[in-house]
């Protein structure tokens, strides 16, 4: 007695000898060469991309910085505004080395604080030597003794692309509102 496969199997296989053939016939054709791609961004691009970056930063600190009544915008994209003077002298006059203390507030334009000297007391500041980015120097320098200012620090003033993990950031702008005098041994 001969067996007989049932109709679903004979179509099973038949299917399976039809799929196996498009696919030896599919390898054998020839492949269109991808297209070639770039290794790395040119100079124009990455130029491009830094200008459009620097342009949205400089944005959104002329943005934020809107309502202030007499903001001073420096070379360098820093913008600031005097609250309060009683207008003892530039800082820029002291002598080198000359310690000043700042009642500040550093954060971040989300709101929260990087320091504060209600937090961590004032900040002792010896003129022209300190770890401070250079955005500080800046408008330390342009106050007058006294000042009550706040301030709009663009990163590449401040700590740049790197930030200063974990507390600020990438690419961060850094505000400030601060008290400028010289420093007076607590008693």
């Amino acid at each position: 007695m001969t067996s007989q496969r049932p109709a679903s199997r004979r179509w099973i296989g038949g299917l399976s000898l039809a799929l196996l053939s498009v696919t030896w016939l599919g390898c054998n054709e020839q492949r269109l060469p991808d297209p070639i791609a770039k290794s790395a961004p040119s100079k124009a691009d990455l130029m491009a991309f830094h200008r459009q970056r620097a342009l949205a930063l400089d944005s959104l600190i002329s943005a934020t910085a809107a309502d202030w009544d007499a903001v001073v915008t420096t070379a360098t994209g820093i913008r600031y505004e005097v609250l309060d003077t009683p207008a003892r002298g530039p800082v820029s006059e002291l002598p080198k080395g000359t310690v000043l203390e700042l009642h500040h507030n550093f954060g971040l334009l989300d709101g929260r604080t990087i320091t504060s000297w209600q937090a961590d007391g004032p900040l002792a500041f010896e003129l022209g030597a300190t770890d401070l980015p250079a955005g500080f120097h800046e408008i330390i320098g342009a106050a007058q003794l006294g000042d009550s200012l706040r301030a709009l620090i663009p990163p590449s003033r401040a700590w740049g692309m790197t930030g200063l993990p974990p507390d600020i950031p990438q690419e961060a702008v850094i505000t400030v509102a601060m008290r400028i005098d010289v420093y007076t041994q607590p008693r």
